[in-house]
């Protein structure tokens, strides 16, 4: 039995609140001139390794040019670098550089402890059953992009569950 509209509609705003509130509470400062949306790419890419730009912006689900400002920002900022493909010398791979990693890896530090801190009165199943509940739902909304008609979401691409 579907859920109900009420039942959507608060849903919807709470994870509106999350996201607003993930961005206030888990601000890194350390970031520099990176812009929003950086660390996902550089996470990404962290998993990922070397890839091109155009599969980069599918497994974010961003538009090509917001992936190539993200990109031409994160190279100026020696995050990442660019190569050309071995196998396609039209085509270039993105991959983190080292300053781009001791980046990424301070701000989950940092991330990790502030979130840490703030779930502090929480226990440990608390914490576990809150994990899997949104992570149900994020693959439920990522199984609803992959059905979607090509222009609701033109970019679909496999489902990551490790970033």
């Amino acid at each position: 039995m579907p859920i109900s509209s009420d039942t959507a509609q608060n849903l919807l705003g709470e994870m509106f609140h999350i996201g607003r509130a993930l961005r206030i509470a888990l601000a890194f400062s350390d970031a520099g001139q990176l812009p929003p949306g950086g660390l996902g790419v550089l996470t990404t890419l962290d998993v990922a390794g070397p890839c091109r730009q155009v599969d980069l912006a599918a497994d974010l689900r961003i538009t090509q040019s917001a992936m190539s400002r993200h990109i031409t920002e994160l190279v100026g900022a020696g995050y990442i670098s660019r190569q050309a493909d071995p196998s396609d010398g039209r085509a270039a791979l993105v991959q983190l550089t080292g300053e781009g990693r001791d980046l990424l890896y301070r701000a989950r530090e940092i991330h990790t402890r502030h979130l840490q801190e703030t779930l502090n009165d929480w226990s440990e199943d608390d914490a576990e059953q809150a994990f899997l509940a949104v992570r149900r739902l994020r693959n439920s909304l990522n199984s609803r992009a992959r059905c979607a008609p090509a222009d609701e979401n033109p970019q679909v691409s496999k489902e990551r569950t490790d970033v």
